[in-house]
């Protein structure tokens, strides 16, 4: 298959989740192979395509997490990212694990029409102009990391900062590993100057990232919107 799912799940509320984004999957006739980073690999439901990592393969620190939502250091998410590169996979859904497929609409060929080559797309985004006037703090982060590695971005092309809850990723092999360099640079200079965590998600690292490498960052309702449906287990 050409695309991948990566998610990430930490704490016994979210391996729950976790299991039952797996079972929706399994409902399909051929479902994509899932790559899923956790401190706790035994509580995740064991299927064929299925493939499961523990943290502390890639960074032990993330093994101690925040329980709190708005304390919860998002950049964990890059590794489940990562998973899915190193298995080959240049066209991933990174997603938060709390989506279920959508049976009546979902199919791979769709899937596949809501990749755009060389961009990290999704149907909600922001546009950085009208976000960095308020103060949800959106695009802050972002400055930040254009003073340290001495860059400036053309902010029309941050008029689509997607949300990081469903993202299309679609990076080609010469650049996905530069962008996740890149991404965990950012996490460096964030830990190092205590810089906040909200907007959770890392949605400016992710942005950054991007468009350093030359990476665009789209809105992609045009093509399809709730193929993968979340399902809230509200606890903030």
């Amino acid at each position: 298959m050409e695309y991948a799912i990566a998610t990430f799940c930490y704490g016994d509320r979210y391996y729950s989740q976790t299991n039952r984004m797996i079972e929706s999957f399994n409902q399909l006739s051929d479902p994509p192979q899932i790559f899923i980073v956790t401190d706790n690999p035994d509580a995740i439901t064991k299927k064929k395509f299925v493939n499961v990592k523990n943290i502390s393969e890639y960074n032990s620190k993330y093994s101690e997490y925040n329980k709190d939502y708005y304390t919860f250091d998002f950049s964990v998410k890059r590794f489940s990212l990562l998973f899915a590169f190193d298995s080959g996979y240049n066209n991933v859904i990174l997603t938060d694990t709390d989506v279920m497929v959508n049976q009546q609409i979902f199919s791979h060929e769709r899937v596949m029409e809501c990749f755009i080559p060389n961009s990290i797309s999704g149907q909600v985004t922001y546009n950085f102009n009208n976000e960095i006037i308020t103060n949800n703090m959106l695009g802050e982060r972002l400055l930040r990391y254009e003073d340290v590695f001495k860059v400036s971005f053309n902010k029309e092309e941050l008029t689509e900062m997607t949300e990081d809850c469903i993202q299309f990723i679609s990076i080609e092999s010469n650049l996905k590993y530069k962008f996740i360099e890149v991404w965990d640079k950012c996490i460096k200079i964030k830990d190092s100057e205590s810089l906040p965590n909200i907007p959770a998600g890392n949605i400016d690292e992710m942005c950054f990232s991007a468009l350093y490498n030359g990476i665009k960052v789209l809105n992609n309702s045009n093509k399809h919107i709730n193929l993968l449906t979340p399902t809230h287990d509200k606890w903030y």
